[in-house]
């Protein structure tokens, strides 16, 4: 859960910062359903604001994320299908309901930087975030 909170906030951070130079400044808001994570992932963007993470610091953020119950928010519920999207692609290699969702990962200049598959070198991976990474 630590690596994925990691991940998911540099990419974001790091959207936002090409979106600055873009002269569009932003600050954005990680939202999160509620779960038994939310005080460790709380620590640990305040964390990679102050002292960083493995890639910097972040940066573009507004505040720590930010739970709440799935039930009271369609914005939780639209994550949980594109969740649910990507776990069919990735276990299943079932891409039908990817295949709506894949260019709508954040992209500049034909690279894919919203979207990434982490695989241990020695297994052989031919999705889209994976070739994409083996061309760059």
């Amino acid at each position: 859960m630590e690596r994925a909170f990691e991940e998911i906030a540099n990419r974001f951070d790091r959207f936002l910062g090409r979106l600055h130079r873009q002269n569009n400044t932003q600050r954005g808001l990680i939202v999160l359903d509620k779960s038994s994570y939310g005080t460790s992932l709380q620590g640990l963007a305040t964390n990679f604001r102050s002292v960083g993470h493995r890639w910097g610091q972040l940066f573009n953020l507004t505040d720590v994320p930010l739970f709440v119950d799935s039930r009271a928010t369609r914005l939780i519920q639209y994550a949980d299908m594109v969740a649910y999207a990507l776990r069919r692609y990735y276990e299943n290699g079932q891409s039908e309901y990817f295949d709506l969702i894949s260019r709508r990962f954040d992209a500049q200049g034909g690279v894919v930087h919203g979207l990434a598959h982490l695989v241990r070198p020695e297994n052989a991976c031919h999705c889209q975030a994976c070739r994409q990474r083996v061309r760059n």
